[in-house]
């Protein structure tokens, strides 16, 4: 054999002996060595694999669509969700409000923020990494102190936005005014 899975399979055959029998695998053996049980086998083990591999897409189609279906969400507050859906609820909506940079639009404040709350320092290097960390310790909180934390929170206003796209606003929008 010069494959190493191919010979991975005869050998779970093999332990299937103990399974079966050795009159079971005579009778197989002399099935086999016929031409027309050849052909058969052969589609067979085909059919098979094509089975496999639309299973697999089909899993993987699955998944895409259960994210799409989720919104996004990170899957820590889909699986509250069932246990406890008050704090699930209070938490999309701040996890789409970080999202939308409309809270805590650096990695400062939201360090600052969990800080505040009493949370573990968050090691992120970027935002984007820091919000999950801040949900996990958000979740750890008792539904009416996390609800008050979050009650703190102020949008940010447009002078506030001090982003990229904010300072290109100020500065283009004191040009357009000339």
């Amino acid at each position: 054999m010069k494959h190493k899975s191919e010979f991975e399979l005869l050998r779970e055959l093999a332990e299937l002996l103990r399974r079966y029998g050795p009159e079971t695998f005579e009778k197989l053996a002399t099935e086999i060595s016929s031409p027309h049980f050849s052909k058969m086998l052969g589609s067979m083990l085909s059919s098979v694999a094509m089975a496999g591999r639309h299973a697999q897409i089909s899993r993987s189609e699955q998944k895409k669509s259960r994210r799409k279906l989720e919104g996004g969400i990170p899957s820590i507050l889909v699986q509250l969700r069932t246990t406890e859906p008050e704090k699930s609820t209070l938490l999309a909506r701040f996890y789409d409000s970080l999202s939308a940079k409309a809270v805590l639009p650096t990695l400062r404040e939201i360090q600052e923020f969990a800080a505040d709350a009493g949370l573990p320092r968050l090691k992120a290097t970027a935002r984007e990494k820091a919000i999950t960390p801040l949900l996990k310790g958000l979740m750890s909180l008792p539904v009416k102190e996390m609800r008050d934390r979050l009650a703190l929170l102020k949008p940010v206003s447009k002078e506030d936005d001090r982003s990229l796209e904010g300072w290109t606003n100020i500065i283009l929008g004191s040009e357009m005014r000339r």
